[in-house]
């Protein structure tokens, strides 16, 4: 659904500031602030914001992660070293599945070799706890035969070496994980374990994949898409409450990705853990949100009318705003002045000279689509000075001078400021009852006022201006000049 909102006001002193992600403030003590989202090149020019795909799935205490988002894919978690291998690259962001791109492979000319350097979960003889392995993935035929992932190592039990492996292939349409030697029988037998999986793979079409392992009680668990596949207890007896054949990694380890495989993946990770809840969506459920900088609009007490906003909201995704403003933006902090929710297009009466404003996105109910910020525009009157007094007349007496004018017809008055001086503008006079120059007349209704304690028989030169109700006030430019001459004899 096309957001694009518009209401009706009159059109008179009307301002419009059209902000998107590329208009930064240069009055603003920062610019804009994305959490879960990004900018990205919109159809239209200019920058749209976006929710980023696979937001808070990250898990700094991975053993391993490929997230596939850089130039060359290298270990985020900083434990294994990656080599690539043959015709090896990175997919562009639209065609990944999370992040800035996914690894690209051809068979069986690419894959990526990875050797553990501090991994916990490799360590040569070391027993591991619980582990999960997950991936996403997107086969471009799912061919019998193809070669996911493969490791191998030696492991010795007692005088002889034996082969260790464990791998992830396709097998009739569908993944098979296999695990030799992998699984420690206490007894120092050899053991196989396997698990296939239930629903077949579709090329072209991306699917989650995680395997995890439950050290307490040997379940051996995958699950596609979040959804159960296959399980096993890895135990003496082959079910729950047998002894448990604990993890334990050989020598010379060397782990190969996409060894004979011809696709995409993405988000490739082994954790030292039990993953309770696989992230399988492409946006978490509660999305990300955005602040503006702070921008001017170039006068205090401002008249905020509405805020239209231009944004796609696919499905049963949304966005939600918010603004806060004031006249002054020293010492704005997160929630003070507090964000107030508004709808875009509905007359407001807000007031103030500095504004920022807050998207808060949220994807549709599938996890798989995000809004798209397009353009948001501030629609508001400038609080400019009134325009002075008109119709000005001054009349001389004994000491006084009476200066009289017509009210101004602007709302926003709330009096007036006269001036009075010895020269043609040069308004700094003083000696007057009422005080040295300017002297502040309230009252939007009042039409005259006189000076009194002036020096009879030297000449003042006089003005007017109107002022607002701002705090503090606008005081407008001064009206037509007027002079007189206090006498003895004047009226």
């Amino acid at each position: 659904m096309l957001g694009m909102f518009t209401a009706l006001w009159p059109a008179a002193a009307q301002t419009r500031l059209a902000v998107d992600a590329a208009v930064e403030s240069p009055s603003s003590p920062w610019q804009w602030i994305l959490h879960g989202v990004r900018a990205v090149p919109g159809p239209a020019g200019g920058m749209d914001l976006v929710l980023v795909p696979g937001w808070g799935n990250g898990d700094a205490a991975a053993d391993l992660r490929l997230s596939f988002d850089g130039e060359a894919p290298v270990d985020e978690a900083g434990n294994w070293a990656v080599t690539m291998s043959g015709s090896y690259e990175r997919s562009s962001a639209e065609l990944a599945r999370l992040g800035e791109g996914a690894g690209v492979f051809r068979a069986p000319s690419s894959k990526l070799a990875l050797k553990p350097e501090r991994s916990v979960l490799a360590l040569p003889g070391s027993q591991a706890g619980d582990f999960s392995m997950d991936f996403w993935l997107k086969p471009s035929r799912a061919e019998n035969g193809e070669i996911i992932l493969i490791w191998k190592a030696s492991k010795r039990s007692g005088t002889s070496w034996r082969s260790q492996q464990y791998s992830v292939l396709i097998q009739k349409n569908r993944l098979v994980f296999g695990f030799i030697n992998f699984f420690e029988d206490p007894s120092g037998k050899a053991t196989t374990v396997s698990l296939s999986g239930r629903s077949m793979l579709l090329p072209a079409r991306w699917s989650h994949h995680i395997l995890r392992f439950d050290s307490a009680t040997g379940l051996l668990e995958y699950l596609m898409d979040g959804v159960p596949e296959a399980v096993t207890y890895v135990t003496s007896t082959g079910r729950q409450g047998g002894e448990v054949f604990p993890p334990r990694a050989g020598s010379a380890g060397l782990l190969e990705l996409g060894a004979n495989y011809t696709g995409l993946i993405d988000e490739f990770r082994i954790l030292p853990s039990w993953v309770e809840n696989p992230a399988t969506r492409r946006y978490q459920p509660e999305g990300g949100w955005a602040e503006s900088p702070i921008y001017d609009l170039g006068s205090t007490n401002a008249r905020i009318l509405w805020l239209e906003c231009s944004a796609i909201e696919p499905g049963e995704g949304a966005v939600h705003w918010f603004y806060r403003c004031a006249d002054s933006s020293a010492g704005w902090r997160d929630g003070d002045p507090a964000w107030v929710p508004f709808l875009p297009g509905v007359a407001m009466d807000s007031r103030g000279r500095y504004i920022q404003l807050r998207a808060e996105l949220y994807p549709d109910a599938a996890g798989e689509r995000s809004p798209s910020l397009t353009q948001a525009v501030i629609v508001y009157e400038p609080d400019d000075a009134p325009s002075p007094p008109a119709k000005l007349l001054a009349t001389a007496g004994n000491g006084s001078i009476r200066v009289e004018w017509s009210a101004s017809a602007e709302a926003d008055v709330r009096g007036y400021v006269l001036y009075y001086g010895y020269a043609s503008r040069d308004y700094f006079g003083g000696g007057a009852d009422q005080g040295t120059s300017p002297v502040v007349i309230e009252g939007r209704n009042v039409t005259s006022f006189t000076l009194t304690g002036l020096e009879n028989g030297r000449l003042y030169f006089l003005a007017l201006a109107a002022y607002d109700g701002a705090d503090p006030p606008h005081v407008g430019e001064f009206s037509a000049e007027l002079y007189a001459r206090p006498s003895r004899v004047s009226p």
